[in-house]
């Protein structure tokens, strides 16, 4: 399943990821990472000032 995922850095910046198949924090809370088909993309929670997903993430199948 992908999704989107918006993430906004401290300087107002926006990223915008449209085929994210999977995004986490890191267990010390000091990393995004969001992985693509192509790309993994690690971003410090440092540099964010805030990011959102897609609500299709929280989906249960019955």
């Amino acid at each position: 399943m992908q999704y989107w995922v918006k993430v906004v850095f401290t300087d107002n910046q926006e990223l915008m990821v449209n085929d994210a198949l999977r995004h986490t924090i890191s267990d010390d809370m000091e990393i995004l990472e969001i992985d693509t088909p192509k790309e993994v993309i690690i971003i410090p929670l440092k540099q964010l000032k805030y990011f959102s997903c897609d609500a299709v993430v929280f989906s249960h199948k019955k």
